[in-house]
């Protein structure tokens, strides 16, 4: 009946198939084919599935280290600030001109 069958082609899978039951099949070659060919598709499947979660985890490792890097940043920027001489600074400030308007161009 198709759940034992299940049952046996998921211990098959697992390799918790015991090794005499491999000899019964001696005599049914497209059996043995069908089950190789179940097996083979079903580790390509885990295998698949493996990457993926590798994958989301590193996506998911990576935006929390972008985060890390940007809020260390800001600490560098905010502890500098406190260093910096007021006069400094508003040079700084002139410098960049924002009281002109800008054109923007196209593009």
């Amino acid at each position: 009946n198709i759940p034992e069958v299940g049952l046996q082609l998921f211990k098959v899978t697992f390799g918790m198939f015991s090794g005499g039951s491999y000899d019964a099949l001696d005599g049914h070659p497209a059996l043995l084919a069908a089950m190789l060919l179940f097996v083979v598709a079903a580790v390509i499947f885990l295998l698949n599935l493996l990457i993926a979660q590798l994958s989301c985890a590193y996506q998911a490792l990576h935006e929390d280290m972008v985060g890390y890097a940007r809020l260390n940043r800001g600490k560098i920027v905010s502890e500098t600030m406190t260093t910096l001489p007021k006069s400094r600074w508003q040079r700084f400030l002139s410098s960049l001109r924002l009281e002109e308007r800008v054109e923007f161009g196209e593009g």
